[in-house]
């Protein structure tokens, strides 16, 4: 048994990323499906979101705003800031990489982007800083030194880290997109990059659409990195697995978003479950709510398991009358 799950079923605390409620730009519709808001506007949409108790955004969105009109626009709404991200993604200099870049400039620049994200996450009173360094991997066969990669990976999070020592930083592993490969696409290559770092304050970001398009069972690959304690962020939507789909929380894999949030709630994870979603042609505030109240209801059905007879089945590998057990719980006999 993982001494690290709590016998408790905690309440999940549930924040909103400011993304999920912006203009929501793809490749084809590059000016996104609707107007662009401002700061303002987003953090005022997240409060009208029902359930909604923080919110994550990134550098990129502190343009022309200073930290104290943003922690007054989070107060005057009721709601915590839970991350402040650097963009070391949605930048054209960074085509090439982040933390990869062959550029040392370029190099430099990402890892101070990283450190500045830092300062500005204390002022704001945020509890973690994410790491998405989406541009960092390959596209075609010998296009890339891939030690390099990873070596220069590597050192670029010792530097943030030792930068920070009091700050949580999360490293946020993906498949693919915007590059055919990224250069960390599983929990188990994050944590070993992880623990390669070797840094008490680095884990890993786990997105539940990212775990779903590695092929993972999202419940396995939280408790994964949960018994390692590197669980530092948690991301949910849902997906149907072959893409980055970013859909309504709760609205495709019911048992597999059944299974994650009943391990989550026993899990050491005392941190924010985000949405992290991209509502293009929906209202995003109605999508926000709606995933919401999907999560808070998956929630009670996790809630009325017994935990000590699901572990009596499972210490017998007997998965007909687990889901028996399941069925009777949700449908009634």
């Amino acid at each position: 048994m993982n001494r690290r799950y709590v016998n408790h079923m905690k309440k999940i605390k549930l924040g909103v990323g400011l993304w999920c409620v912006s203009f929501a730009s793809d490749r084809f519709v590059g000016g996104g499906y609707r107007a662009p808001r401002s700061l303002k506007e987003q953090i005022e949409s997240v409060a009208k979101i029902p359930g909604a108790e923080s919110f994550d955004l990134h550098t990129s969105d502190l343009e022309g705003v200073n930290t104290r009109d943003i922690t007054k626009m989070a107060k005057d709404n009721g709601l915590k800031i839970n991350a402040l991200n650097p963009n070391i993604f949605g930048d054209r200099i960074f085509k090439y990489g982040a933390f990869t870049n062959t550029d040392p400039k370029i190099w430099r620049k990402a890892v101070d982007l990283g450190k500045e994200s830092l300062d500005t996450a204390r002022e704001l009173g945020a509890s973690v800083s994410s790491l998405w360094p989406g541009q960092d991997g390959f596209d075609y066969m010998f296009q890339n030194n891939y030690d390099y990669q990873w070596e220069k990976t590597v050192a670029a999070l010792q530097e943030i880290c030792d930068y920070a020592p009091s700050m949580k930083i999360g490293y946020e592993y993906k498949p693919k997109e915007p590059r055919m490969f990224s250069l960390v696409g599983s929990a188990g290559k994050a944590l070993c990059l992880v623990k390669e770092a070797d840094r008490k304050n680095l884990g890993v970001v786990m997105d539940y659409g990212h775990s779903l398009f590695a092929g993972e069972n999202p419940a396995e690959a939280l408790c994964f990195l949960d018994h390692a304690g590197k669980l530092f962020n948690v991301h949910f939507n849902d997906a149907y697995g072959k893409w980055d789909d970013d859909l309504i929380a709760g609205s495709v894999n019911i048992w597999q978003n059944l299974e994650f949030m009943w391990y989550l709630k026993s899990s050491s994870y005392d941190g924010y479950v985000t949405l992290d979603m991209f509502p293009y042609r929906e209202d995003p505030i109605a999508a926000c709510s709606l995933a919401i109240r999907m999560i808070r209801s998956i929630e009670k059905v996790a809630d009325k398991l017994d935990k000590k007879k699901i572990r009596q089945y499972q210490e017998k590998n007997d998965a007909a009358a687990v889901l028996e057990y399941l069925r009777k719980v949700i449908f009634g006999r």
